[in-house]
C-alpha cells in the first residue's frame, strides 16, 4: 500500500484512540463551580468521568492549584479554573464545533458572568446569610445579565443553545449556591428578571438539555448546612 495511506491510517487509530480516553473532572458532589462543565460536556457531547479525588501520581499544584477544585485532566492536560475548565470543554464539544470565534467569545462571557454571580452571593452564604448583603448582590450582578439578554431565542441567535444558554440554566436552577440565597433574600426570578427566566425556561425545553438537568446527581444537590 502506499506509505502515505498507512501512515494516515495509522493517524486515524491514534485520533479514535485518544478518543476513547475522556476528560476527568475532579469535584465535589455538588453545582457549585463545577454544574456549569457538567451541563455544557453532557448537551455538547463530551463524555466526562468524575472524581472527587486526584488521580494517583498527579498533584493540584501541577494542575495550577494550591488544592482549591475544579481541576480537569485531559492526557497531558492538567488543568484548574472553572471558567478555564467550561471553555475547553466547550471548545472540544461536538455539538459546538462550528461556533464562530464570535459566538464562542459570547459563551465565554456568560460563563464568565455567572462566575461573577456566582461569587458575589457565594461569599455572603459562606459568612453572615444576611438578607440585605444577598439583595444588593443580586440587585447588582443578576440586573447586568438581564439586560443583555434576547428577547426570544438563545444567546448566540442559533437554533439550539450553547454554553451562555446553558450559564443562565446554571444561575436559575443550582441548588449550590444560588437557590437558597434567592430564598434568603426573597427573590422570584420570573418576576424580577423575566428575561433571564425565560430564556432559562426555552433552554430547558430542549430535549439534549431536559435530559442533562432531570440526569443529574448534583444540580439540587444542597451542602454546607445550605
Amino acid at each position: 500500500k502506499d506509505p502515505f495511506f498507512i501512515i494516515t491510517q495509522n493517524h486515524k487509530l491514534n485520533n479514535s484512540e485518544s478518543v476513547k480516553t475522556m476528560p476527568q473532572l475532579i469535584y465535589f458532589q455538588i453545582a457549585g463551580r463545577g454544574e456549569l462543565i457538567r451541563l455544557i460536556a453532557q448537551v455538547g457531547g463530551v463524555e466526562l468521568t468524575e472524581s472527587t479525588e486526584m488521580p494517583e501520581g498527579v498533584t493540584t499544584a501541577e494542575c495550577g492549584s494550591s488544592g482549591s477544585l475544579p481541576i480537569l485532566i485531559d492526557g497531558d492536560l492538567k488543568m484548574n479554573e472553572s471558567t478555564a475548565i467550561e471553555y475547553y470543554v466547550a471548545s472540544i464539544a461536538p455539538k459546538f464545533k462550528d461556533l464562530t470565534p464570535t459566538q464562542r467569545a459570547k459563551d465565554a462571557q456568560f460563563c464568565s458572568l455567572k462566575e461573577t454571580l456566582l461569587m458575589s452571593v457565594a461569599k455572603v452564604m459562606f459568612s453572615t446569610k444576611d438578607k440585605d448583603e444577598l439583595i444588593a448582590a443580586i440587585n447588582k450582578y443578576w440586573t447586568i445579565m438581564e439586560d443583555i439578554i434576547p428577547e426570544e431565542g438563545f444567546i448566540n441567535g442559533l437554533t439550539y443553545p450553547t454554553a451562555a444558554d446553558l450559564a443562565v440554566v446554571n444561575i436559575c436552577e443550582a441548588y449550590m449556591p444560588f437557590l437558597p440565597a434567592y430564598k434568603i433574600a426573597e427573590i422570584d426570578l420570573g418576576a424580577k428578571f423575566p428575561k433571564l427566566k425565560a430564556l432559562n425556561d426555552r433552554t430547558l425545553a430542549v430535549e439534549e438539555v431536559a435530559k442533562a438537568v432531570n440526569e443529574s446527581t448534583t444540580l439540587k444537590t444542597a451542602a454546607f448546612g445550605l
